[in-house]
């Protein structure tokens, strides 16, 4: 059955119990090998992934992605970008197979908004090397977005399940309530993508190169549009909600904000990320 009134779309997303409430989805994906869940982490209500700098050394704190609207309730504004708090967040890490491989403490928000993405950045005391010994393997970021029609895979560290699809391209804008993300891309649930409530901040991953292109963040829940679940803008301003179709925000910009691609930094040249307002 649906969720009443307006705490749909976003909310439904971060609260793990409301999703035991919502419709039966398709079946989890067939395991597409040994592995399947290596890089991926286990938040409040929410998914993450460990993801690992082009040019990190192995004695860098480990990072984990996950989105802006799993690190703060209330969700953040339109226009809030958060960086560098201190942070206290309980994160379990798991190994290919699913099983917890090492539970950790997010200290440090290093980034998060929900403004044109919704995406999050938190720093670990533990290394690269701590990490590995425990068999926990990073994921690596795609340098761009994913190709219209790519097969992609979304495994949840919160579930320990898997969703896979092809992308169905992307919106160029999408409105839920006050926010406004661009780009997304959308992932089709009735091909295999009808993801559920802690599916949040899951990597989206091509099946091709193994490389992440998206974390997932927000589904079609039924209800008002741009309201209960998120709509579409076209690029002639044209609005629709478009039934059955989720979502998840392109994570390549986060490349363009790295400084010899190794530390994240808002002021690198170049740098894609919304800024804090000043």
């Amino acid at each position: 059955m649906r969720l009443p009134g307006a705490r749909r779309a976003v909310v439904v997303w971060v609260l793990a119990a409301l999703a035991a409430v919502l419709s039966p989805l398709v079946a989890v994906a067939a395991d597409d090998g040994v592995g399947r869940f290596a890089g991926t982490a286990r938040l409040p209500g929410c998914s993450g992934a460990v993801v690992r700098w082009p040019a990190a050394l192995d004695t860098d704190p480990a990072v984990v992605l996950t989105n802006g609207h799993c690190v703060r309730r209330p969700f953040l504004g339109a226009r809030e970008v958060l960086v560098d708090e201190r942070r206290w967040t309980r994160v379990e890490l798991l190994d290919g197979r699913g099983d917890v491989a090492r539970t950790v403490r997010g200290v440090r928000l290093q980034y998060a908004t929900m403004y044109r993405t919704d995406v999050a950045l938190l720093s670990l005391r533990e290394t690269y090397a701590e990490l590995a010994g425990d068999g926990v393997t990073p994921l690596t970021l795609a340098s761009d977005g994913p190709a219209r029609g790519e097969r992609v895979r979304i495994p949840s560290g919160y579930w320990t399940e898997q969703r896979t699809c092809a992308t169905a391209g992307t919106a160029y804008r999408l409105h839920e309530r006050t926010w406004d993300w661009w780009h997304a891309i959308r992932l089709p649930a009735r091909d295999g993508c009808a993801i559920r409530g802690g599916y949040s901040g899951s990597p989206v991953v091509s099946q091709d190169t193994g490389l992440v292109v998206g974390i997932a963040n927000t589904a079609y829940v039924g209800g008002r549009r741009c309201v209960d679940s998120a709509c579409e803008e076209g690029r002639r301003g044209r609005v629709r909600m478009v039934r059955d179709m989720n979502y998840g925000q392109q994570t390549w910009l986060l490349l363009t904000c790295l400084d010899a691609g190794r530390t994240f930094d808002l002021d690198t040249p170049g740098c894609r990320l919304p800024k804090p307002r000043r």
